[in-house]
């Protein structure tokens, strides 16, 4: 397992804590364009998938309170990994203090071959395999501005021109989000997904995942991996720290990570709530960065609507 003796971050960020995370105004993580500052949405009726073709799915609600009931998934209990040291101070491109994100040794190994480099016509992002062949990632790096992505390449398990897994291309019909999204950006709704051409997520492996909505996720221990647009091109690096706080949709930590990684899991090793989830598992998708008076990084939290959304189009062939 991974080393769960993170660093605390400095006591002038701690101060920040009180601040009001919800107000802050974030930075996108793709590289690029920024994401909008957060709003307040209505709760919907349904749920409203669109693609860029056009296409609109709407769930009921139904379909996301049924989740309640049944909030987890059992992921593979039985790999893991060595564990990794952090690295010293002094490293130059940290978000959050000193840099603490480590290059991944095994990108090709279970789960990280899960993890996907996700280049588009809007600049690159991450995702991360929930199926066969469904890659989660952020709503931004599907749509931004008013445009969707109309062309994508994923690359599992990446290493530069290593490509373990092979690609997967295609187009403006696979990529899917919400009409709360395109509608003014609302952050706790920066949620996306590529339904692919293929099926890597046969040879890749997949996450399992879970969300508890009663839970507390404060002053938990979570790991940030993907594809930083400050380190070597298609190189996937990871973190690991605390939460220091959150609201029903949103989490904010202090791991560190860059432009490129919108779209990375959010992940521990079993769900924070025993029994839901068993080995390297997935309750959020890493979205915001720090900005203005906001002191950490932050993502979107799964929960009924966003898990429909996901199953849905796992359950589609």
């Amino acid at each position: 397992m991974r080393n769960h003796n993170g660093r605390r971050r400095r006591t002038v960020a701690l101060t920040l804590a009180a601040a009001g995370a919800a107000a802050a105004v974030l930075t996108s993580l793709a590289t690029g364009p920024a994401a909008a500052s957060p709003a307040a949405t209505p709760q919907p009726a349904g749920l409203t998938m669109v693609n860029g073709a056009g296409k609109t799915v709407t769930l009921p609600a139904a379909a996301a309170n049924a989740l309640k009931s049944a909030a987890g998934h059992t992921g593979n209990a039985g790999k893991t990994d060595a564990a990794k040291a952090k690295p010293g101070a002094g490293a130059p491109n940290s978000v959050i203090g000193p840099d603490g994100r480590v290059q991944e040794y095994a990108p090709a190994s279970f789960p990280w071959g899960a993890i996907a480099h996700l280049e588009t016509n809007q600049g690159g992002c991450t995702g991360f395999m929930l199926s066969r062949d469904v890659l989660v990632t952020a709503g931004h790096c599907v749509h931004w501005n008013g445009s969707w992505v109309t062309s994508y390449t994923v690359t599992p398990g990446r290493t530069g021109n290593s490509k373990p897994f092979g690609t997967c291309s295609g187009g403006i019909n696979d990529v899917w989000t919400t009409g709360n999204w395109i509608n003014g950006y609302p952050s706790d709704y920066d949620f996306g997904l590529v339904k692919l051409t293929c099926d890597v997520g046969y040879s890749t492996g997949w996450f399992g995942w879970w969300y508890n909505t009663g839970e507390n996720l404060a002053n938990q221990y979570f790991y940030v991996e993907g594809y930083p647009g400050d380190k070597p091109y298609g190189t996937m690096w990871w973190d690991g720290d605390y939460t220091y706080s959150q609201t029903a949709n949103k989490l904010w930590y202090w791991v560190d990570s860059a432009g490129g990684q919108s779209g990375s899991p959010v992940y521990h090793y079993d769900s924070v709530s025993p029994g839901l989830c068993g080995g390297w598992c997935v309750t959020g998708i890493h979205t915001n960065g720090v900005a203005g008076a906001n002191p950490a990084n932050s993502g979107t939290r799964f929960r009924p609507e966003v898990m429909s959304f996901i199953n849905y189009w796992i359950s589609q062939p």
